[in-house]
Order: C-alpha cells, then sequence, then structure tokens
C-alpha cells in the first residue's frame, strides 16, 4: 500500500510545471499532478528550477538536490518521476510502473497524439463528457501538420455522444469520421446510430435510400439479437424482468419501490458519466 504521508513544508511560492498551466504548493500536489496528467509529461519535466523549488520552498533538500544531480546528467523524464515517487511513497508499485510504461509510450508523441491519448483513457473510464470536450477543443485547435488525427477524433466524438444516448448527432460525428478515413469502424458505427436513432419502419426506409448499407446493416441486426439475449441473461437484464415481473403480479408498492431505486442508481450513473 501506498502512503500519503505530508513531507516537508507547504510552499508559499507554488510551482508550474513547463507548459501545463497549472501551480503546485506541496510534494504531495507533484505527485498527484505526475499521476493525473501523465499524458502530457515530456521531457520537459526534467529540470533543475523542479529541485531547487522543492530544496527551498518545500524544504526537501535530500529530494532537490538528487533531481538536481539529475537534471544535470540528462536523466529522461521516467527516471525523473521515478526519483519522486520513490522518495515519496505516494504510489504504489504497481501505479508508478503503470505511470512509467505511459511515459515511454508516450515519448515519440506529439502534444496532440498525448492529449488525444488523455481523452481516449477519459472515454474508456466513463468520463465521457470530459473526453467530448477534449476531442472538440482539439479539433478546434489541430494544426495542420497533425491533421491525421482528425478521424479519429470525430470517431471518439461519436463514441462519447452515443455513450451519452445522443445517438443523432452521434450518428454525424461518425459519418464525418468515415468520409475522412474511410474506416469501416466508423460507418458501421453510423449504421448502429441510425438503427438505435429510428423506429423499424423509418430504419427500412433508410435502408431503401441507402442501398450501399444493407450488407452491413444485416450484420447490425444479427448482432441485436444476440445482444437481446446477452441483455436478458445479464444481472441488469435480469433484474429488469423482475421489476416488470413485479407489476405483472401487482404488487404495485414492491414494484414502484425496485424502479425508484433503479432510476436513482442509473441518474447517479449517468450524473458521474457527464461530470
Amino acid at each position: 500500500m501506498a502512503l500519503r504521508i505530508c513531507l516537508g513544508k507547504y510552499a508559499r511560492k507554488g510551482y508550474e510545471p513547463e507548459h501545463m498551466g497549472i501551480k503546485v504548493y506541496s510534494v504531495e500536489e507533484l505527485c498527484f499532478f505526475i499521476k493525473e496528467n501523465a499524458f502530457f509529461i515530456d521531457e520537459t519535466f526534467v529540470n533543475i528550477s523542479l529541485g531547487e523549488w522543492l530544496e527551498k520552498e518545500c524544504e526537501l533538500k535530500e529530494l532537490g538536490e538528487e533531481l538536481k544531480r539529475a537534471a544535470k546528467r540528462g536523466s529522461k523524464a521516467v527516471e525523473f518521476i521515478s526519483i519522486i515517487f520513490d522518495y515519496t511513497g505516494f504510489l504504489c508499485r504497481k501505479e508508478v510502473e503503470e505511470i512509467k510504461e505511459l511515459l515511454l509510450a508516450n515519448s515519440s508523441r506529439s502534444v496532440f497524439q498525448k492529449r488525444k491519448a488523455r481523452a481516449d483513457a477519459l472515454a474508456g473510464k466513463g468520463s465521457y463528457a470530459a473526453a467530448l470536450r477534449t476531442y472538440k477543443d482539439l479539433l478546434a485547435e489541430l494544426p495542420e501538420e497533425e491533421r491525421k488525427l482528425e478521424g479519429e477524433l470525430y470517431h471518439g466524438c461519436g463514441v462519447c455522444l452515443a455513450k451519452l444516448f445522443y445517438f443523432t448527432k452521434a450518428g454525424q460525428e461518425f459519418l464525418r469520421a468515415y468520409e475522412i478515413t474511410g474506416q469501416l469502424k466508423s460507418y458501421r458505427q453510423y449504421l448502429w446510430t441510425k438503427r438505435l436513432s429510428m423506429d423499424e419502419k423509418e430504419f427500412l426506409e433508410f435502408l431503401r435510400n441507402h442501398k450501399e448499407a444493407y450488407e452491413d446493416s444485416v450484420e447490425i441486426a444479427e448482432m441485436l439479437v444476440e445482444y437481446g439475449k446477452e441483455w436478458n441473461n445479464s444481472t441488469t437484464g435480469l433484474l429488469a424482468q423482475s421489476i416488470r415481473a413485479k407489476k405483472e403480479e401487482h404488487q404495485i408498492t414492491e414494484y414502484q419501490k425496485l424502479l425508484k431505486d433503479r432510476v436513482e442508481y442509473l441518474k447517479d450513473t449517468y450524473i458521474e458519466a457527464v461530470k
């Protein structure tokens, strides 16, 4: 287990890691910052000024001197942050190794690629609104030399919007991604959003006007059947069936209680996803 103890002093003058736009005031805040922003950290993070700040402002002379020596000998960011975490014990060994692996993987990526990777990770954790904001910001700021990321960013927007049940808007993003990249995954996701935002009659009309989508739509229909079976046998599906059974058995009080509890749970889950 990692120890999160208070080391040194709380600085009166904060330290701003280069290009990060935020200040930290203690070594614990520095560790938390590294953990949360590992996607952005590169070799510019390695500098003598951080060691000097820890030494003078936080009165961590031993750590400060070690970091200054590391910076002078041209240490990589992985070694630099290892020194900090080894000294503080702020994270467990597994967490430190995960951050080091991330830094190594990111070492050859541009700032925009790192920001995209962070958005992907946010989406993977279910923070869809935060990921969507990052994707949108990147699309607005993307320089010409990074345009190769454009299609992937639109696809990411589509995923987040679909997870937040904005199927029509998600479909627009998937279609833009497909038009840019030509990747089949984006086109199939576009068809999924069409199917989920339309009733059966509307979807059939859509297929009549888009014959090129027919083959993929057949696959989607088959997958829907399989998903339906999986849903019925899942914990959530079985819960929904038990709630419905209470209504059919006229156990209205129990039905209303179970339904209310489930709605509250889904609301809390949704609120967490859009933070």
